[in-house]
């Protein structure tokens, strides 16, 4: 028949695409992120093939040639349905690694062009400290000393005389040992940025070749997953004609049949996953992570617009906590109402101490001294009565308890602040309105306090939209793939998320099972255990989650059931 003839075609496409992605995967190269790059392409369909009319019509004269014709031609829709999705996980997950591989193409370009443009700045820092010392090594020989000063001192070699050295360097002013630790510094720091830049750009070189290479599967099997659609739905469509004939009924209610026999295996296939044991999350560290360069950064360095003429000097870099910063909220405090009352009694204390010792000290000798001491020189009684005055600041503290009195008046303006904290009594309708977003908390009710009501309306208002489709690594506005679509949908909510399914997964503050979902969760799809990830779906309650799911059926609303290899984790932000 001409159609077994198309669907061998198709089949011989896949196993062709097989063969093709088995050398695809790229090296993993040394600075280069290790990503699952593992994809599943749908076998090549059975040789038993469709029924011909003849075997058809030759099962209707037996009860058991019938039942068994029946069964065959359900197995037949089984593997028919698994290969169409074993081919659309293929496409899915090629996507997510090459989404990954973006990622890290762009990030190691953009280190390259860094370190490029860091070793220029750190060239012209050398040439400016070169010139430093120039000047420096002029004004040395103008002074009588010899041209060879300057050489020996900046000669590290350990027979140089050291006290020579410190002697030479004591002849210099301060500015001017800046200027020799600033060329020893440029040295240093355009050999790094040499290093550095080198480093950088062969990991972007490699960063390339990977996302090129994933380029390459994930183009193939997406072909392959598209060329399969098709051919599948049509040997769909012939195997339900065929079982309705075995059956003598209608085509529509075979085909009801089939759909409700599918739901109930989706079904128990989730209630297995529920149930399963509840694995703990280990978060690998290579991956859907970009790794960082095996060579750290050196210091970098800014162009200084400040000056006459601009330079290039080092950037400062990021300083520790200082105790200036566990200084100042001990600073914060003072200003506030309630310690001012401390700061009284603490005088109190403390300069009722001091006049109680100095008067005994300071005042019985001192005034009964000073005016034997004042008839000698009379200019002294002039500071005699200086010591005079002194007393009546004594007499001032005396006055400080009247001051105590007026902070007494104080604790009555706190009792005030009790009047006020009544007046936070009389606005009653706050807790009306915390009654009133229990309605969003009933969409998505969160232990955390969050709300996702922004981002579901988002979800399902992009889902009913004709003009929102599904593109593989589109990011809207109008195209999206699953991990874009959680994006923009959990940004609605102001929560921010990664772009892959893997790193939005592995990013997630929480995690809960299957049975504890709540609206607002992010629900995956794994083929390798929970390793990577290559769906996202937003579960909105009630046992539906609203995902964009794949080229052909667009961005909808779903059973969970409908997520094919349902993770047992669920990731909540």
């Amino acid at each position: 028949m001409a159609y077994r003839h198309t669907l061998g075609v198709a089949a011989s496409t896949l196993a062709l695409a097989v063969t093709c992605l088995a050398g695809a995967a790229p090296a993993s190269a040394a600075t280069t992120t290790s990503f699952s790059t593992t994809v599943s392409i749908a076998a090549e369909r059975s040789a038993s093939g469709l029924p011909s009319a003849a075997e058809i019509e030759e099962a209707k004269k037996d009860k058991d040639s019938t039942n068994a014709m029946i069964a065959r031609l359900e197995a037949s829709l089984a593997s028919s349905r698994a290969e169409l999705l074993q081919a659309e996980t293929a496409a899915a997950e090629a996507q997510e690694s090459l989404l990954t591989a973006g990622e890290e193409r762009d990030l190691r370009t953009a280190d390259a062009e860094k370190a490029v443009q860091q070793l220029e700045y750190a060239k012209q820092y050398l040439e400016q400290s070169q010139t430093d010392l120039g000047a420096i090594a002029s004004d040395i020989y103008r002074n009588g000393a010899g041209n060879s000063t300057l050489g020996i001192l900046l000669n590290s070699d350990d027979s140089n005389d050291l006290f020579y050295k410190a002697a030479t360097i004591d002849t210099l002013s301060q500015q001017q040992v800046q200027s020799v630790n600033s060329a020893t510094e440029a040295e240093a720091l355009v050999s790094a940025w040499e290093s550095y830049a080198d480093a950088a750009q062969s990991a972007a070189n490699e960063a390339a070749a990977n996302y090129d290479a994933s380029a390459s599967t994930a183009n193939s099997t997406l072909a392959a997953y598209q060329s399969s659609i098709k051919p599948e739905q049509e040997l769909r469509d012939e195997l339900i004609s065929n079982l309705a004939g075995l059956k003598d009924q209608e085509e529509a209610e075979v085909r009801k049949q089939v759909e409700e026999q599918e739901e109930a295996e989706r079904e128990t296939a989730l209630q297995e996953t529920i149930s399963a044991e509840d694995a703990p999350v280990i978060k690998p560290s290579q991956t859907g992570t970009i790794q960082p360069l095996a060579v750290d950064a050196p210091q970098e360095l800014e162009v200084d617009q400040s000056t006459a003429k601009p330079t290039v000097k080092p950037k400062p870099e990021a300083q520790p906590l200082d105790t200036v910063d566990t200084a100042t909220p001990t600073a914060a405090p003072q200003p506030e109402s309630a310690p001012k009352p401390q700061k009284t009694e603490t005088p109190q204390a403390e300069e009722t101490q001091a006049p109680a010792e100095t008067p005994k000290a300071e005042e019985t000798p001192a005034p009964k001294e000073t005016p034997k001491a004042t008839q000698k020189p009379k200019e002294t009684p002039k500071a005699t009565q200086k010591p005079k005055e002194t007393p009546k600041a004594t007499q001032k503290p005396k006055e400080t308890p009247k001051a105590t009195q007026k902070p007494k008046e104080t604790p009555k303006a706190t009792q005030k602040p009790k009047e006020t904290p009544k007046a936070t009594q009389k606005p009653k309708p706050k807790p009306e309105k915390t009654e009133a977003p229990k309605q969003e908390q009933d969409i998505a009710p969160q232990g955390g306090g969050r709300s996702y009501g922004a981002a579901i309306s988002w979800a399902m208002k992009t889902a009913s939209d004709n003009s929102k489709y599904y593109v593989y690594g589109a990011n809207g506005p109008s195209a999206f793939d699953c991990s874009s679509f959680s994006q923009r949908a959990f940004g609605q909510s102001g929560i921010s998320l990664p772009r892959t399914s893997t790193q939005q997964f592995f990013a997630a503050p929480q995690y809960v099972s299957l049975n504890n979902l709540r609206p607002g969760d992010l629900v995956f799809s794994s083929s390798n255990g929970g390793s990577s990830f290559y769906h996202v779906a937003i579960y909105i309650g009630n046992g539906q989650v609203v995902h964009a799911r794949n080229p052909n059926a667009g961005i909808s609303v779903t059973p969970l059931s409908w997520v094919n290899n349902l993770h047992s984790k669920a990731a909540r932000y």
